[in-house]
């Protein structure tokens, strides 16, 4: 009996440690998300979702019906209360496939298509159209502290550089297809759509660092705390990632087919924004740690 019991002991031990390290028995992630409320269902293909504390309101873009000719116009941006009620539905109207959105200085910058939209937070009025040659599907932006707005290219697999007025074709990852950017402690995070891995860019180098991975349709990115990050799966699944790069899946709506594109939080509020893409709504979603 000697034998079988060190052996089951032993198997016990494993099963242990496993579940402590977040393992095969650790289904808990270190925050959960509570929905705190949701918008009603007039938005058109939300992608994503940007909160002015300045001005204590929500931007949303919406592609609406998918250009096939690039030129469609039928693309706009919302303006939303801080508790989901949509304010003016056309607040910005015009654009083709606005995707992501970045704000710097009373400017909201939107990713359209082959386009870097300037729009003046103050009136809604489009500043400037920067025009990014060969560009195929501009999708996420986001902005270091200089004022340097980063755009990727998911379809060419690149990413631009807006800086001075003139918008460059900065850096081509080759078989990626990169999705999410988020500029942080002087560094990019970038996600990658096709191949589920994020990784750490050193702007200065260029040269990419693992860091996670297995997270399928990687789509936006965010900070949470000071320990670690949101990571969206355009499918419809939301990832907290530690500093680490372990990773563990904190919200699941595929079943519902409700999907998660680029996702916002606000430290300030405690709430995590999520566009639901072709649900039509936005949905926020409380965080516990």
């Amino acid at each position: 009996m000697r034998p079988l019991f060190f052996f089951s002991l032993i198997i016990l031990t494993a099963f242990t440690l496993q579940g402590c390290s977040g393992g095969l028995f650790s289904s808990k992630g270190p925050v959960t998300l509570t929905e705190a409320w949701a918008t009603d269902n007039t938005l058109r293909t939300p992608e994503s979702v940007v909160f002015d504390r300045e001005r204590n309101v929500l931007y949303v873009s919406n592609i609406n019906q998918t250009s096939k000719d690039r030129n469609d116009g039928d693309g706009f941006i919302s303006r939303l209360s801080p508790n989901g009620d949509i304010e003016q539905l056309y607040w910005v109207s015009g654009l083709n496939d606005p995707k992501g959105m970045a704000l710097h200085n009373n400017i909201l910058y939107v990713a359209d298509m082959d386009e870097i939209v300037a729009i003046a937070t103050q009136t809604g009025a489009v500043l400037a159209r920067h025009k990014a040659d060969k560009a195929q599907m501009l999708n996420d932006v986001t902005v270091d502290d200089a004022g340097n707005v980063y755009v990727s290219d998911s379809r060419q697999g690149a990413i631009y550089l807006f800086r001075n007025g003139r918008v460059s074709h900065w850096l081509d990852t080759k078989r990626e297809r990169p999705n999410g950017l988020l500029y942080d402690n002087n560094r990019l995070i970038v996600a990658s759509f096709n191949s589920g891995l994020v990784r750490f860019l050193d702007t200065e180098r260029k040269e990419f660092t693992d860091w996670t991975d297995k997270i399928p349709s990687a789509d936006g990115i965010v900070r949470v705390g000071a320990d670690g990050y949101l990571v969206s799966n355009w499918n419809g699944e939301i990832y907290y990632v530690n500093n680490a790069g372990k990773n563990w899946k904190v919200l699941d709506t595929k079943n519902k087919k409700i999907n998660a594109a680029d996702i916002y939080y606000s430290e300030e509020q405690g709430l995590l924004y999520v566009p639901t893409f072709y649900d039509n709504r936005v949905v926020a979603y409380r965080l516990t740690f």
